[in-house]
């Protein structure tokens, strides 16, 4: 048996293909935001993490991945490394003994704010190649791709 490959198709240049470049993006995105943020040892689902907490208030490790698109075991996983740091807190709920509601301490909200600007200079390395006007169309359109088969996420955004 004779296996053709399409030239035409995505077996005729797999580096184009969408999936491959998401893959590589997101290779590129975590290098680079682990090079800015490195003098805080915070990966960016940790800062993600303190961010939507910072932002939005305490809420249970369940509404925290869903506002993430996090799913049960990372979310977990984050917010224990960022409780063993002392940046956020986590306790049992007297209303529902399996809810575990997380709240950010003066800690974590002070290094948040003293890393954003690594963080923010992350994303505008990251998309450095892009005139403004792509980089606005390239949000646009990542965007309107993951909102578009977010039920199609093992973890779906759920906000």
């Amino acid at each position: 048996m004779t296996v053709v490959v399409d030239k035409t198709g995505i077996l005729g240049d797999l580096r184009a293909a969408p999936g491959h470049l998401m893959r590589r993006g997101q290779q590129i995105a975590v290098s680079v935001f682990l090079d800015e943020c490195r003098p805080w040892e915070l990966t960016p689902l940790q800062f993600a993490v303190l961010a939507e907490l910072h932002r939005h208030g305490p809420d249970d490790q369940v509404g925290l991945g869903g506002a993430l698109a996090l799913d049960r075991t990372t979310i977990s996983v984050v917010v224990k490394k960022l409780d063993e740091r002392g940046l956020v807190e986590r306790c049992v709920s007297e209303k529902d003994r399996r809810s575990k509601p997380v709240s950010i301490t003066r800690k974590g909200a002070n290094l948040i704010r003293e890393v954003l600007p690594a963080a923010e200079a992350a994303q505008d390395r990251m998309l450095a190649p892009l005139t403004a006007s792509e980089r606005a169309q390239f949000i646009r359109l990542l965007g309107k791709m993951a909102n578009g088969n977010n039920s199609e996420s093992r973890a779906p955004l759920r906000r």
